[in-house]
């Protein structure tokens, strides 16, 4: 299990699940509904078993957010048994596959959630360079914006299909840090 919740590890974590499942996931890439539903929306869900190696549990489709990862200590109290109410959100995840200028969107819900972590995953058909710089606008324009710097709680993970080859970035307000695996 992996202990600490950040930037890195959930990037070596992720790396690592989606590579055990790389067959399969080659073999859904273009099909959108299939392949989300492997990352998030199945009973055998690459993010469940990201929730399982930080020792957390997991909501689908919390308040917008695609998925929110907690501990059990993290739900509200004496409530109806089956409903998930949250007093702390670990990690705030989502998943988009159009690489386009609406990813604003998905940085939005990250940015309005208080957590330890923020995740979105997306998979580049070009312009990368733009979008970093167009994201990265976003997240500074935040009164949390040296905040989510200093503690490096803003990850940015692209998928490319060619080569099923994966990027880390950590949100700085001077520019992304692209991860370096040979670190991690």
């Amino acid at each position: 299990m992996t202990s600490e919740i950040n930037s890195r590890n959930f990037f070596s974590v992720w790396k690592k699940i989606v590579g055990s499942r790389k067959d399969m996931l080659s073999n859904d890439w273009r099909k959108h509904a299939v392949f989300t539903s492997h990352v998030k929306g199945n009973d055998d869900s690459i993010i469940k078993e990201i929730a399982g190696s930080f020792g957390l549990l997991y909501y689908n489709e919390y308040y917008s957010l695609d998925v929110v990862l907690y501990k059990e200590e993290d739900l509200v109290p004496d409530i109806t048994e089956g409903w998930c109410w949250l007093r702390n959100i670990r990690i705030a995840f989502e998943h988009e596959n159009n690489f386009n200028r609406a990813l604003y969107q998905e940085v939005s819900h990250l940015l309005i959630t208080n957590c330890e972590l923020r995740v979105l995953v997306t998979y580049p058909n070009g312009g990368i360079d733009e979008m970093l710089k167009y994201l990265r606008e976003i997240i500074k324009g935040s009164r949390q914006s040296h905040d989510i710097s200093k503690s490096e709680n803003f990850l940015l993970i692209f998928g490319y299909e060619e080569g099923f080859a994966w990027e880390g970035y950590i949100y700085n307000t001077e520019n992304w840090i692209k991860i370096d695996e040979s670190k991690i």
